[in-house]
């Protein structure tokens, strides 16, 4: 019998990978356990030098209100698929890590020994601080905004129960922390018994930190990486 998996990213950014994995043989479920919805954000961008986008949501949420980055404004993501949303709004990075962590990102960023930098940083209001931080010990004005927010889907806990009901879940698949988080308090089997794949190490950091394992995590922290190596190591 092919194996049951659970993915749990936010609504709208399932569909390819689970036609993906259906595809490869898979049964694949969709519970989103993340929401995400626009804060307001008061942007002067024309004071700046940089602007750093840390996910493919900071840069949708950013041109929801802003159209247009003024030209002088140098622009730093970290991750393929934010570098792939800032093209859909026709702009290219003037900086992208070699690979897709917090940590490279700082390194390499300062390793470019700018003189003193005014940043805008746009995040979630559950973000890390690390960059900020770290940037502002190297001398750098940052300024952060807080420009979406991350919530517990309504009705997901009601979803995760019928599709437990429907078949026994093999293997859940998270993209972050929240998700792990609000999975861990919705789901009403015994988690043990599950394989755990996760997508970047502070996802990682957050299940392991639960006293869970994680069976599958992807040097290259995409979740095509995620269905190349479910189907390597299930089929």
């Amino acid at each position: 019998m092919s194996k049951h998996i659970l993915l749990t990213r936010e609504d709208g950014k399932n569909e390819v990978s689970q036609i993906y994995l259906e595809r490869a043989g898979f049964q694949v479920s969709v519970v989103p356990m993340i929401k995400t919805r626009s804060c307001k954000c008061q942007m002067a961008l024309g004071e700046y030098d940089w602007i750093v986008f840390t996910s493919a949501n900071t840069v949708c949420y950013f041109f929801e209100q802003q159209a247009v980055i003024p030209s002088h404004v140098k622009i730093a993501v970290i991750g393929e698929k934010t570098a792939e949303m800032l093209a859909s709004n026709q702009y290219n990075p003037d900086f992208q890590p070699t690979r897709f962590t917090t940590d490279i990102f700082i390194d390499e960023w300062l390793a470019l020994d700018l003189n003193q930098q005014q940043i805008f940083i746009p995040k979630s209001n559950i973000a890390r601080d690390e960059i900020e931080r770290q940037f502002k010990n190297a001398g750098h004005l940052v300024t952060s905004c807080v420009i979406y927010e991350t919530v517990f889907p309504e009705r997901a806990k009601e979803q995760l129960q019928r599709v437990m009901k429907s078949r026994p879940i093999d293997i859940a698949v998270f993209a972050s922390p929240s998700a792990w988080h609000h999975f861990l308090k919705s789901y009403t089997g015994d988690i043990a018994k599950l394989k755990i794949a996760s997508i970047g190490p502070v996802t990682t950091r957050a299940i392991e930190s639960s006293d869970f394992a994680v069976t599958y995590a992807p040097t290259n922290y995409t979740m095509r990486e995620v269905c190349e190596i479910l189907i390597k190591g299930e089929l």
